[in-house]
């Protein structure tokens, strides 16, 4: 009997070695399927048309050939696209754009259905610098002449989770300007628009906005947030001496679920970095005056806990009294 187990024993390790030296079935290819991106925004709004611009490029430089199909969820702060990325399988099939420091400043300030930190980063769609703006009917020519108003400025915003509006608060406070928030807006076109028609006094937008703006008659820029302005006689940061207004900016990251695989998250970070090389992307950016610049996974992911250290010192005063 002992020596059939001993002969059982050694068929079975000779078995077992056989398997093991049998090459592994191939991991299925990605993509190989449609992949969703969920963008926090109304068709048409900035987030939407930028990367509504991007897609047709991303999908060129995909191993595969399949389409990356827009899911526009506008939800204030975008809480609700952050969740549905959030929560979505870690296979690379959904994928999302995400408004910062908007949905950090909602997940700052109570509970969320989404962690950013866990966000598996992919790159971003670029980012804006912010303004202030006012009517070009306005009287008002100047900050000063803003201060001097003698009553609290009527800011425009979409609601208290978007960005625009703590962009508002906390540039507000630094330039000692007192404010009244007029807020509900759907988002960007709607906000800006009601400071053109004369329903507020000023209103803290990105920078591309305003200046188009500006060279169509419909607006003036007071000053911009930035450390350099691009527009001559218009203050800045730097000429302000707050240095703390230009890291007040709009960041457009890529991400995907948590755990979802580095070989995946490099795929489509390649795909991305090579549609903002596409001389159609390039062309339709110069155009739009929206700036794109490449950024690596590493890049996006420090460039939300730089958001989180700022947001975070800031924080006090993104609830008006």
């Amino acid at each position: 009997m002992s020596g059939w187990r001993s002969r059982w024993r050694l068929m079975r390790l000779l078995l077992l070695a056989a398997l093991a030296a049998l090459p592994l079935p191939a991991a299925a290819a990605y993509p190989e399927q449609d992949i969703t991106l969920v963008i926090p925004s109304v068709v048409g709004g900035g987030f939407d048309s930028i990367a509504r611009a991007l897609m047709p490029a991303m999908e060129r430089h995909l191993p595969a050939h399949v389409n990356i199909i827009p899911q526009n969820v506008p939800t204030l702060g975008g809480g609700r696209s952050a969740s549905i990325v959030y929560r979505a399988k870690p296979d690379g099939y959904t994928i999302g754009l995400f408004n910062i420091p908007g949905m950090l400043v909602v997940q700052q300030q109570g509970e969320v259905s989404y962690d950013l930190t866990k966000i598996s980063w992919i790159g971003s769609m670029g980012n804006d610098v912010y303004g202030i703006g006012v009517s070009a009917k306005s009287p008002v020519k100047s900050l000063a002449d803003l201060r001097a108003i003698g009553k609290p400025v009527r800011f425009t915003a979409a609601g208290p989770a978007s960005t625009a509006y703590s962009a508002t608060l906390i540039a507000a406070e630094m330039l000692g300007i007192k404010v009244e928030m007029i807020a509900g807006y759907k988002g960007s076109i709607e906000y800006v628009q009601a400071v053109v028609n004369g329903e507020g006094d000023a209103v803290v937008s990105v920078m591309p906005t305003l200046i188009r703006l500006q060279r169509e008659g419909k607006m003036r820029v007071l000053a911009t947030l930035e450390e350099h302005s691009p527009l001559p006689g218009v203050p800045d940061a730097s000429a302000l001496r707050l240095p703390d207004l230009a890291k007040i900016t709009l960041q457009r990251l890529l991400g995907g679920p948590p755990r979802l695989p580095a070989d995946i998250v490099n795929i489509l970070s390649d795909a991305l970095s090579k549609a903002m090389q596409d001389p159609e992307v390039v062309a339709w950016a110069r155009r739009s005056d929206v700036p794109l610049a490449i950024t690596s996974p590493a890049q996006a992911d420090r460039v939300l806990h730089e958001q989180i250290d700022f947001f975070e010192r800031w924080k006090r005063y993104l609830k008006p009294s």
